[in-house]
Formats: structure tokens, C-alpha cells, sequence
């Protein structure tokens, strides 16, 4: 059966279902070694997140963080202030390896985007990630409409974290049925996870910004 073609529907590319560039947008591929400077709202964040004295230790940001994606009610500034006590503390473990990424991780939280309220990401979108065939899929849903953000894995680098990848391929889904596909010139991206856990994953987006992700 042919796909049925929707008619008029706004060109939709991978950058837009993605979060936002930040004001670190032309950031490079991190180590976590090295990590770049913060910007002024990361630092504000990083503040605002100690002054509450929940603990220095990641496993005291670790907590915050699961309370954050279990009920969302953890203020958005104080997410990324963990997030970024986790990636300050795992920076300084130079000999330490990332465990698998493979799976499928629910993003939960992203700094993107300066605007609060949509930092926590407002519908399903899960990224899920086969080592075996070297593939990844962003796969998101609004109403009706499911999007299917489809690519490869340039390398994996557990000493450092490091996913290299690129989306290369959109399918647009509405109400079950391919409406759409999309072959989308894209830049490839980096993801720097520093922190994986059986069921949390923290990780930094070359684009800018942090995420947080659960299983």
C-alpha cells in the first residue's frame, strides 16, 4: 500500500526535534577530562543547586535527579544544577570507563532551551540505541503524529563517553500509518554521557546543553 501524503505539512527536519543550541552551540566534542567552561546560566544553576544543600557527591546529585524524573517537581534550575555537579565530579575521574548505552532511554530533561518550563520535555521521546547494529532512533510522539529520527553511530569511546553520531533519515508516522519520509542534511553531534546507570543517564549534547535520560 502506498503511503497516504499529507497535504499541506511544514517541511519538518532532526533539528527541530531536538533541543535548541545554547548560547555554547559551536561546542566541540568533550572529554571528560576536559570539560569547557560554563556558561553564566549554568553557573547560576550550579549556585542555585548548592545553596539548597542537598550534599557535593554525585550520589547526593544522583538522588535529586531521580526524584526529578520520577515527579518532575524538582525546579528546573536545580536539575541542572545536579546535572552539572555529576559531569564536574565525573571530569575529575580521568581513569574511569562508561558502562553500555545500549537500550532505550526516556529523555526526561534538557537544557536546551533557556526557557524553564520546557526543560522538562513535554511529550514521549525516547532514544534508543543499538550497539550490535551500530544504529540509534529518536523516536517522539504528539498526538496523532509519531516521528521516527533515524541514524548511525560514528564511534562509541567508553574512556571518554563520547557517542558520535548523525540522523540521516526522518519517517513520519500519523495515526499509525507512514505518511512521510525524510532525508534530512544534517551535521553529525556528540553525546558525552557522564554518568550511566542501570536505570539514569546523564550525558552532554555537543549542540549545548545537558540531558537527563532514564530507562
Amino acid at each position: 500500500m502506498q503511503p497516504t501524503r499529507l497535504t499541506p505539512v511544514r517541511r519538518i527536519s532532526a533539528a527541530t526535534l531536538l533541543p535548541k543550541p545554547s548560547r555554547h552551540a559551536s561546542l566541540s566534542c568533550r572529554s571528560l577530562a576536559t570539560p569547557s567552561a560554563l556558561t553564566d546560566i549554568e553557573n547560576q544553576a550550579l549556585g542555585a543547586y548548592r545553596s539548597v544543600a542537598f550534599g557535593n557527591s554525585a550520589s547526593d546529585a544522583i538522588q535529586v535527579l531521580k526524584r526529578a524524573a520520577a515527579t518532575k517537581s524538582v525546579q528546573p534550575e536545580i536539575v541542572e544544577g545536579a546535572l552539572l555537579t555529576v559531569e564536574q565530579l565525573a571530569a575529575q575521574n580521568t581513569s574511569r570507563s562508561t558502562s553500555s548505552i545500549a537500550g532505550r532511554w526516556r529523555l526526561v530533561f534538557a537544557t536546551g532551551t533557556k526557557f524553564r518550563p520546557f526543560q522538562y520535555i513535554p511529550l514521549k521521546e525516547d532514544f534508543v540505541l543499538d550497539e550490535s547494529t551500530k544504529t540509534l532512533v529518536l523516536e517522539s510522539s504528539i498526538g496523532p503524529f509519531e516521528f521516527f529520527v533515524r541514524g548511525v553511530m560514528s564511534s562509541w569511546r567508553p574512556e571518554v563517553g563520547d557517542l558520535d553520531f548523525q540522523f540521516n533519515k526522518v519517517d513520519i508516522y500519523f495515526s499509525g500509518n507512514k505518511v512521510w519520509e525524510v532525508n534530512p542534511k544534517t551535521k553529525p553531534k556528540t553525546y558525552t554521557f557522564f554518568h550511566v546507570g542501570t536505570d539514569l543517564a546523564c550525558a552532554r549534547s555537543s549542540t549545548g546543553g545537558v540531558a537527563l535520560l532514564v530507562k
